[in-house]
């Protein structure tokens, strides 16, 4: 005779708490940081656009101050996508995962975008000796793919450089296997072999004459030399 009593009770406290949790208030958090230059740490008045994933139900975009500085607020327990961009530099985009408490301090660096800048593909890994990518580097080159796909009439030059030990000949064919690598890659992910030039320098230009295994380390890359943007 109790049993009905009893179901009815469990389903008013289960709805009911359901109810409750449902009329809670959406938690909203504070997000700062300082966008400033890759190059020179200088603040960049810059545009903060950012929207709630997966289905960008909520979007928003500021800008930072004259100092760089920026403020967003934010729904805890959610993703978003962060895109940071200002004239003359390259976007800064990633997804940004809230949690329930304030993230201060989410400072973004931009690089700079216009004709002549040079970066270096600091994780671009061969193995010694050789020209062929390691699988470790296709995350940095797929960001590289990406940029240019941001930028479509870009153009850019690869220039490889080794250290300068061994025979100088042969460091220049190897400087040069290294940049055709990259630009067979970055080909195979749709951009047009116009907009890649390359150039060996073998090691005639070290950026360290130490003879160490870290100036060595250091010597050894492929640098990015935006030729155009427009």
């Amino acid at each position: 005779m109790n049993k009905p009593i009893t179901y009815t009770l469990i389903l008013l406290f289960f709805f009911g708490f359901t109810a409750v949790e449902a009329s809670l208030p959406d938690t909203v958090v504070t997000v700062t940081g300082k966008v400033t230059s890759k190059d020179d740490n200088t603040p960049i008045k810059a545009l903060i656009e950012y929207k709630k994933l997966p289905y960008g139900s909520e979007v928003g975009k500021i800008s930072s101050d004259d100092n760089g500085e920026y403020t967003i607020y934010l729904h805890g327990d959610s993703k978003y996508s962060f895109k940071v961009s200002s004239a003359g530099y390259f976007a800064h985009t990633e997804q940004l995962v809230i949690d329930t408490n304030a993230l201060d301090g989410k400072d973004i660096s931009l690089s700079g975008g216009d004709a002549g800048y040079v970066f270096r593909l600091d994780n671009l890994i061969f193995a010694a000796g050789d020209d062929k990518i390691n699988a470790q580097s296709n995350e940095e080159l797929n960001g590289l793919t990406d940029r240019l796909n941001e930028y479509p009439n870009m153009v850019i030059q690869l220039e490889g450089h080794t250290d300068t030990q061994g025979n100088a000949n042969q460091n220049m064919a190897l400087s040069e296997r290294r940049v055709q690598s990259v630009k067979t890659y970055l080909t195979a992910k749709g951009i047009t072999g116009e907009r890649i030039r390359t150039r060996a320098y073998g090691g005639t230009k070290p950026l360290s004459t130490e003879d160490t295994e870290e100036a060595h380390i250091h010597n050894r890359r492929v640098e990015v030399r935006i030729i155009s943007v427009n």
